[in-house]
């Protein structure tokens, strides 16, 4: 009977040792699930880019251009991967009214003039794309393609929550449009547009 009660004790103790590990693990394995890379397909629906550009301090034109696609890959809290392709021949300004041609009349469609080799010409280069290489803390370094023309430029990211259900991030870019060939000149002289366009990006995207 002793021999017996021994034997009974011993795997019981067994037992409950084999459910703790088992326990322990699962919560390690959650834990490691919580800061595993995490791919979000980007709704080109829900996101959205908004651009910026001023003239000599004196106003400005702002207006909205759709993402078409992108991918963002989240590990660890932060952006670590990703690509958005932009769709420029989506891009509208917000304040049409307010912009003249160089008649000096008023522009019955700035789109169009954004359209043009002026700007983004969009007929021969409707895409534009951010491609992430590598990221530390809230910067995002990668390539920045508009018109044909590649070069390396920095994104800010201003917020993002990331959960397994979703993603919500908002970041600043602002670029030189002179590496771009956006070089359109103000036809007044004193009205010079400056070359720096601001992007202030909006993701929304789901795993």
């Amino acid at each position: 009977m002793k021999l017996t009660a021994h034997f009974t004790a011993l795997a019981i103790s067994t037992l409950l040792f084999a459910c703790g590990n088992s326990t322990e693990n699962k919560t390690e394995n959650n834990e490691a699930s919580a800061e595993a890379a995490i791919n979000y397909s980007v709704s080109a629906d829900e996101s959205n880019v908004n651009w910026l550009g001023e003239v000599a301090g004196v106003y400005g034109h702002d207006g909205d251009v759709k993402i078409a696609t992108g991918n963002v890959t989240v590990e660890g809290g932060q952006i670590t991967a990703g690509n958005i392709t932009i769709d420029m021949t989506s891009i509208e300004p917000a304040n049409p009214e307010q912009y003249a041609d160089e008649d000096g009349k008023r522009a019955s469609d700035l789109k169009a003039h954004l359209s043009t080799g002026d700007f983004f010409l969009v007929d021969q280069f409707p895409t534009a794309t951010f491609t992430v290489k590598s990221h530390q803390g809230d910067k995002l370094v990668g390539d920045l393609t508009i018109r044909g023309k590649t070069s390396e430029e920095t994104a800010t990211i201003t917020s993002m929550e990331a959960t397994g259900q979703g993603l919500k991030a908002q970041a600043k870019l602002v670029f030189d449009r002179q590496k771009y060939e956006v070089a359109w000149v103000h036809f007044m002289k004193d009205m010079i547009l400056s070359d720096d366009i601001q992007l202030d990006i909006t993701l929304v995207g789901k795993p």
